[in-house]
């Protein structure tokens, strides 16, 4: 075969696609990263980092630099629901109500909260991560004309400022977003919702403390005939964003010029004195598709190439952070002969089904809003709301203060934000029958969940559990279960060695460490026995991407759980 220019070839330098790069420069693998843009682009769409995502940041090592970006937690708490920036109250959502509030049990359930945090931060801290790393390099104003898969290699053909070159490659992410051409030239559909509806987003920059000091909150849902929309504070202070529908079969974003648009914010606003700088204007379309395969031969789909959710939930950057986690280990393994190339198939089998599940739940959120205001009944809502029969306005006003907390899920979804499991174990949680609760999180121990959270003490200092994994697979076992780690010597080595034909040194190293409760950690609370469920003498074996493979409530080992993940092969349910 032709000699390789780089491992991996990514397209796209969006969170997606950089987050891939930053996973594979853990496990030592080259790449380059293909961006058609000039650098990172300052209009601000996602903002939302939930609480997977933040903990993703806290191993990849920028969890510090995306909180410090981020809207003070006070304000990123609050969602409100008014006629006008300025005007009348009509119902808000708050995380920290209730004897048992949101943020209570967030806590418990993980060492990181959610943060809001502007997209173009977030992906300038992933590059700045990437960059320090030194394993990718990154190429701004290069454009993919063609991928051509040869079986055993691929060959990416890029225009950039040096002219035209092409690139031999073993594999190739397509991280290039909803409008990426990478999807459709391979000939991958989409299948899901039909389009719902179309927004127009405006980045602005204005001073709105005197309308948000006394209560700020990180969304206000404005209900009026004039300028309905949301505002989105994108750091809290002076950059912002206010989303609104358009119907492009009659405009387009070239209709909304600064002094427009600026008008559009003071009237949402409620006010006719304000200096507003409007920065850049963008669309976005109102939809919940998935990709058919999110793998074609060699090339693999990850973000929004593989699915777009509407933004209700929050979901879109962060499942796209968690493909890039799920999917770069698996490469590496791969590219290091660690694991049959079967191993990527299980990458669609894996994080499809979790798309699917974001999509429902985020179109379930949209659909919900109507009833609140947002969506095509807003018209009719706000004259209402305006009506000058006062028992028409005031029953009109109710109706939405009832509504209103039942919002909560499309803001407060814990369990949709962690509480997914992989593989057959889905069947447990609620796979093929009654969605589960998108807020209610119970932490579960199952293959294929994500390691629960606990504080535990290392050296002295409390650490919590996740903070005990790296790059590698890491076993946890009880006091006495110091044995199982045997199986993952001897047998691991000769069974490995025969499914991928590779040498016995290949597989040195796959599983990093072993930490034994009560020797190398403590838990002084003892809830981390607990959770974990493995009791003095079990044992559990984790992913690098903090799921679980391996669970010593059987007669199974370690050892034959990481051969079979490594073959590709799915376990049956516990």
């Amino acid at each position: 075969m032709t000699d390789i220019d780089a491992p991996v070839v990514i397209i796209g330098a969006g969170p997606v696609g950089l987050a891939t790069a930053l996973v594979l420069g853990r496990h030592g693998v080259r790449s380059v990263v293909c961006e058609q843009y000039g650098g990172i682009n300052p209009h601000p769409r996602a903002h939302v980092v939930n609480t997977r995502s933040m903990e993703l940041f806290r191993a990849w090592g920028i969890a510090d630099a995306v909180r410090a970006d981020a809207v003070d937690p006070a304000q990123a708490g609050t969602i409100l629901w008014k006629r006008t920036l300025a005007g009348e109250p009509l119902g808000r959502i708050d995380f920290a109500d209730g004897a048992q509030s949101s943020l209570a049990q967030r806590a418990h359930a993980s060492a990181e909260l959610f943060a809001s945090c502007a997209q173009d931060r977030v992906q300038q801290h992933l590059l700045d991560a990437v960059l320090a790393q030194g394993a990718a390099a990154v190429h701004y104003d290069t454009t993919v004309v063609e991928v051509a898969d040869h079986g055993d290699a691929v060959d990416v053909t890029l225009e950039g400022p040096g002219g035209r070159q092409v690139l031999r490659t073993r594999y190739v992410v397509a991280a290039d977003g909803a409008v990426g051409s990478t999807r459709d030239k391979l000939g991958i559909a989409m299948e899901g919702s039909p389009v719902l509806g179309h927004e127009l987003n405006i980045y602005f920059h204005a001073d709105l403390s005197p309308w948000m000091h006394q209560d700020p909150a990180l969304l206000v849902w404005l209900i009026n005939d004039t300028s309905p929309g949301v505002l989105i504070g994108m750091d809290g202070a002076r950059r912002w964003t206010f989303q609104r529908s358009f119907d492009p079969a009659v405009e387009s974003p070239q209709d909304y010029p600064p002094e427009r648009c600026a008008q559009i914010i003071r009237d949402a606003v409620g006010t006719t004195e304000l200096d507003v700088d409007i920065r850049s204007v963008g669309s976005w379309t109102l939809t919940a598709r998935t990709a058919e395969t999110y793998r074609r031969g060699r090339v693999l789909l990850a973000g929004d190439a593989a699915h777009q959710f509407p933004p209700t939930g929050g979901l879109g950057m962060n499942s796209g952070l968690a493909d890039a986690d799920n999917l770069g280990w698996k490469l590496a393994a791969v590219l290091g002969g660690r694991a049959s190339d079967a191993l990527l198939d299980s990458y669609e089998r894996e994080r499809r089904p979790i798309a699917v599940d974001n999509a429902r739940h985020s179109m379930l959120n949209a659909i919900k809003m109507a009833e609140v205001g947002i969506g095509p009944e807003t018209g009719g809502i706000a004259a209402r709301l305006a009506s000058p029969d006062p028992e028409v306005a005031e029953a009109e006003r109710r109706r939405i203060a009832e509504a209103v907390p039942r919002q909560r899920p499309h803001f407060d979804a814990l369990n949709q934000e962690i509480g997914y499991v992989y593989g057959a174990a889905r069947q447990v949680f609620g796979a093929g029958g009654p969605p589960p609760s998108a807020t209610d999180y119970t932490p579960t121990a199952v293959p294929g969940a994500r390691l629960p959270h606990a504080w535990v003490e290392r050296d002295g200092e409390p650490v919590s559990t996740h903070d005990l994994l790296g790059p590698g697979f890491t076993l946890i076992t009880g006091p006495k279960g110091t044995g199982w780690a045997e199986s993952l010597t001897e047998p691991l080595t000769e069974s490995l060695t025969e499914s991928c034909e590779e040498s016995a040194e290949t597989w040195e190293g796959m599983v990093q460490r072993t930490v034994v409760l009560g020797r190398d950690v403590t838990s002084p609370d003892g809830r981390c026995p607990e959770l974990l469920g493995i009791g003095a003498d079990g044992a559990l074996l984790v992913r690098p991407d903090g799921h679980i493979a391996w669970h010593s409530t059987g007669g199974s080992t370690p050892a034959s759980a990481l051969t079979d993940l490594l073959r590709g092969a799915e376990r049956p349910a516990p």
